[in-house]
């Protein structure tokens, strides 16, 4: 259920508006002459209206997870997709292949290799994590847990936003989110999560391709008859 929570909020932060409101910025007045809050919102603002200009995006993602319980560091790659309103799939290739891919309340994640597969359906809480991906669903619901800070290294560098859960319940599973945004693209290029058992996992994306033409068909998944597939109701709440 990590992993799929991970995912889903790493969808959403990708590709959704982000997770607070801000007031418009003068559009004469350049970021990086801002301090402070104006900066902050001036870029939230920015990113706003990047993201509700994408109708599709494809790209290519590199996940590295650290943890106490692994040797050294896992470095997984793949495609992401998105097609609006709700289509989301994460097709990792190396270094072992796995289809992950939500469609309106039903997750499937699918091992090849292992002809196995489990669909789940999730929490209504869950589902609006896919609903902002059409910014539909406002994330109120989010933006009281979060307090954000912004760091800008200058020249060609990301900003970096810092998000850190505010409340025990959050905090108990996660540290902080550290996103960056691409300065001339306005999108989180790389989203960190440092989690509250000290795992730590990275997604950098990659050769972003904005509204490519993408087919509805490139969501199907065709489990076949020697698939053993697990199902799962967890949409009374998912922890």
């Amino acid at each position: 259920m990590k992993v799929l929570r991970r995912l889903m909020l790493t969808a959403t932060v990708l590709v959704s508006v982000p997770l607070w409101a801000a007031d418009p910025a003068p559009k004469a007045v350049s970021i990086d002459d801002l301090e402070g809050s104006a900066k902050l919102d001036a870029l939230i603002e920015r990113v706003v209206e990047r993201q509700r200009t994408l109708n599709t995006l494809e790209a290519e993602f590199v996940q590295l997870k650290e943890s106490a319980l692994l040797l050294e560091a896992v470095e997984s790659t793949g495609v992401f997709l998105f097609r609006a309103p709700d289509l989301v799939r994460w097709d990792y290739r190396l270094p072992d292949s796995m289809v992950v891919l939500f469609v309106e309340d039903t997750v499937t994640t699918y091992h090849p290799a292992q002809a196995r597969a489990e669909q789940i359906k999730v929490s209504n809480k869950q589902r609006r994590f896919v609903r902002v991906l059409a910014g539909t669903q406002p994330l109120d619901d989010l933006t009281s847990h979060f307090s954000i800070t912004l760091a800008d290294p200058g020249g060609q560098a990301h900003y970096r936003l810092t998000l850190r859960p505010i409340g025990n319940i959050l905090s108990k599973k996660l540290q902080s989110v550290e996103i960056e945004v691409d300065r001339k693209l306005f999108l989180p290029v790389v989203i960190k999560y440092n989690e509250a058992d000290g795992d730590r996992t990275r997604y950098e994306f990659r050769e972003m391709v904005i509204n490519p033409e993408i087919d509805e068909s490139r969501f199907d998944l065709e489990l076949g008859e020697d698939v053993k597939l697990e199902t799962l109701d967890a949409s009374a709440g998912i922890g």
